[in-house]
Order: C-alpha cells, then sequence, then structure tokens
C-alpha cells in the first residue's frame, strides 16, 4: 500500500507504508540511542543540565546518578532494538504493532508520571504526548504495510 502525500507545490512524493515505517522506526531509534552519551556524563555536568533546564538543583546522591545512569542505558538499548528492526521490518513484521503500542502506553503513561511528579508544562508536552502519538503512527503503518495481525 502506498502513502502518497501532496505537498503544496502539487508534488506527489509515493513512498509505501513498509519504507516510511522502516525510516520512522531507525530515526526515533537513532533519537533513542543518543541517550548512550548521556549515561557517560560526569556528575557536575548532569547537575548543570539539570539546573540549565530549569529543574532547581540535582540532589547529590547515590541514588540520583545510579536511576539517570541506568534509565539512559535502558533508553539507549531500547532505541537500539528499534533501529535493528527498523533496518529490516518486513523480518520484523510482528514486532512493529508491539512496539507502537509499547511506545503508546509509555507516552500515556509518562504524560501521568510527569505530571505526578510536578515536571514543568513543557516537558509533560514534549515528551509524553509525542512518544504516544509516534506509537499509534507505527501502529498504523504496521497495519497498512502488513496487514491485521490478528
Amino acid at each position: 500500500m502506498r502513502c502518497a502525500p501532496i505537498y503544496p507545490s502539487g508534488v506527489q512524493l509515493n513512498m509505501n507504508a513498509e519504507k516510511v515505517l522502516s525510516w520512522l522506526m531507525m530515526i526515533v531509534g537513532c533519537g533513542l540511542m543518543v541517550a548512550f552519551l548521556f549515561m557517560l556524563l560526569p556528575p557536575q555536568q548532569m547537575a548543570s543540565m539539570h539546573e540549565w533546564l530549569g529543574l532547581g538543583e540535582l540532589p547529590d546522591a547515590p541514588i540520583t546518578f545510579y536511576l539517570a545512569r541506568s534509565t539512559s542505558m535502558l533508553y539507549g538499548i531500547h532505541g537500539a532494538l528499534m533501529f535493528i528492526c527498523g533496518r529490516n521490518v518486513k523480518k520484523h513484521a510482528d514486532l512493529m504493532p508491539v512496539f507502537g503500542w509499547l511506545h503508546f502506553v509509555i507516552g500515556v503513561v509518562m504524560i501521568g508520571i510527569d505530571v505526578t511528579s510536578g515536571m514543568p508544562w513543557w516537558w509533560t508536552t514534549f515528551e509524553g504526548a509525542p512518544i504516544a502519538a509516534t506509537g499509534l503512527v507505527v501502529v498504523w503503518l504496521s497495519k497498512k504495510a502488513f496487514g491485521d495481525p490478528s
């Protein structure tokens, strides 16, 4: 099946759902793998970034740095899996809706976590909603490319 957006200039771009899904998975995967870099940040740099973001003073406790580093590692691993599966979405077609629905759930849960944790509005807006929306797009593209898995 083809996704053919028509741009204001009237130019039509023909790209099938499988190709769009592949690119989306790889782009999101690369974005998530950036978290590997943050796993290596020195505590002073973490604290500076925390303050720069307007989140106040970063608590200087072992659990703070453990959670920051392990969360970064998990985001990076998740990104690597998305990238690998995105390179051959046909081979991993059964995983595409799983990735999509997991992203949707993660996005919704992140909104709840952000709100109950008192995160700034901009953090909540630009974290959970885009994750959930990306998940729904992955599910939709997967269905378009490979049909309904049921």
